[in-house]
């Protein structure tokens, strides 16, 4: 069996595996509740301009480390001839240096086994969550901090150590960073790694299972496991495989009519709304005739943007907040630091349409422009608007929020509330849907919007088209639909 064939197998047995091999899901839920009782993490709200190793200086003056690593926050001036507004000031994360996010992996059985981290971060809603194995920025794994060491860094860095099956740079939030990447990254060991304290090995399907139910699996987890295709491109036909596992038939699969769509639209190349050539020229096109400028701007000097003792916070009141915490630890690679991070009032939401087109579930994917993205327009979810309760109904709305709002039973797919990366924002929260719209249902045209099979989004992701929304979303889809657990 090709080697592809044997990774989408291995994948697959483990997506519809919500018991075994190893840790049953009851066991996992017990390991999380376990180290989130060991993982004690104090954080408490500081004054901006009090941050032991942070300050307000420089030209343009921003926030920044002592060190001059991690990360500082800065202002920036923005005009674009892009949507209603057309320039506006704000905060923003500059963090140029490239981190990890990575997940060890081991075919067991011929079911693939992902070694996952219960970790802490001091903007979490709820203390502990599902992390990758490495989840470690530049200056982390070098030490800057002075702190430990990540556990099974190795496996990342040293490429005799692993077999390399996804290694991926993605960006991160447009709207919040400038130009920030990570490399995203997926390797498979062959060795008998045991898993210890706050590591355990679990099945796609468990994580999955978790996906369902509210910040529990983190940010940097649903990234990658997002450039993890659902399906590999190849067809899964019998043979010999490597482990002498049985092959793996889609027929067999105890799937449920949804899951079955799901693969149905990654392995059909032939019908989709609009063949990948037009949809690489929407693309470019919108690339080229929009224009954003981003210029640097003091960061307690940007237009109405107030910045006191305890924030740097719009004046209306609305979008988000830079604040400083104190945060102490036992666990972590340092006990105690202070920090900024991002504050959020209220819940974003972040949304797919689908819907079946030419017999062929399709995803309504948008072109957004932020002014931190790596390419002007990036490609995501039909809707992602923070503070979406806002907009509901109002003429200023993103296109399609207002299907969201209160949608038919019988249309959801995915509904659960999942929070955004810990480590720079401060316990925001999005509601994440996925509906499936009845098909023939008309649905007005956008020209920001296009319709895609689930196949033409995961070769396009691979290249770093989709933005971090659009990934984590991707990330919630399960084959676990109408599978016992």
């Amino acid at each position: 069996m090709h080697a592809l064939d044997r990774i989408a197998d291995a994948s697959l047995r483990s997506a519809v595996l919500a018991d075994g091999p190893g840790a049953s899901l009851k066991a996992v839920e017990d390991w999380l509740e376990a180290q989130r009782a060991a993982q004690a993490m104090t954080v408490r709200r500081v004054p901006l301009a009090a941050m032991e190793g942070w300050s307000l200086g420089g030209d343009p003056r921003a926030l920044t480390h002592e060190s001059g690593r991690f990360f500082s926050v800065e202002g920036v001036h923005v005009e674009t001839d892009i949507g209603p507004v057309h320039a506006w000031d704000q905060p923003i994360i500059r963090q140029p240096e490239i981190g990890i996010l990575g997940i060890v992996t081991r075919v067991v059985g011929g079911v693939r086994r992902f070694l996952m981290q219960a970790k802490v971060e001091p903007g979490n809603v709820n203390g502990v969550q599902l992390s990758p194995t490495v989840q470690a920025t530049r200056s982390n794994y070098t030490r800057v901090h002075g702190g430990e060491r990540p556990p099974y860094l190795e496996y990342f860095l040293d490429p005799a150590r692993a077999r390399v099956l996804v290694d991926q740079l993605q960006g991160e939030q447009g709207s919040r960073y400038l130009r920030k990447q990570n490399r995203n990254m997926i390797v498979e060991i062959d060795d008998d790694l045991p898993a210890e304290g706050r590591f355990c090995w679990m099945t796609l399907a468990q994580i999955k299972q978790l996906l369902k139910r509210p910040n529990l699996v983190n940010m940097d987890t649903r990234t990658v496991l997002a450039c993890l295709p659902l399906l590999g491109r190849g067809p899964l036909v019998p043979g010999e495989t490597e482990d002498d596992s049985p092959p793996l038939l889609i027929g067999d699969l105890p799937l449920g009519a949804f899951a079955r769509e799901l693969l149905a639209s990654v392995l059909d190349h032939h019908r989709p709304a609009s063949p990948m050539h037009e949809l690489l020229h929407w693309l470019t096109d919108l690339r080229a005739r929009h224009t954003m400028t981003v210029a640097p701007r003091p960061l307690d000097a940007l237009a109405q943007w107030v910045a006191d003792e305890m924030s740097v916070h719009h004046a209306s009141g609305r979008y988000f907040s830079v604040v400083a915490v104190a945060v102490e630890s036992g666990v972590r690679e340092v006990r105690r630091w202070q920090q900024p991070l991002i504050a959020h009032a209220g819940h974003g939401l972040n949304g797919f349409l689908l819907q079946r087109i030419n017999g062929v579930l399709h995803f309504l994917v948008r072109a957004s422009a932020y002014p931190g993205n790596v390419s002007l327009f990036e490609l995501g979810s039909t809707v992602s608007r923070s503070g979406a309760g806002e907009y509901f109904s109002r003429p200023d709305a993103p296109p399609f929020l207002d299907l969201f709002r209160d949608p038919p039973p019988a249309w959801v797919r995915y509904d659960a509330v999942q929070s955004e990366e810990g480590g720079r924002f401060y316990q925001y929260q999005n509601r994440y849907m996925i509906l499936e719209l009845p098909e023939g249902l008309p649905v007005a045209g956008s020209p920001i919007h296009r319709w895609m099979t689930l196949g033409q989004i995961q070769d396009l992701l691979v290249h770093g088209y989709f933005n971090i929304e659009g990934r984590n979303l991707l990330a919630c889809l399960d084959l676990c639909d109408g599978v016992p657990s």
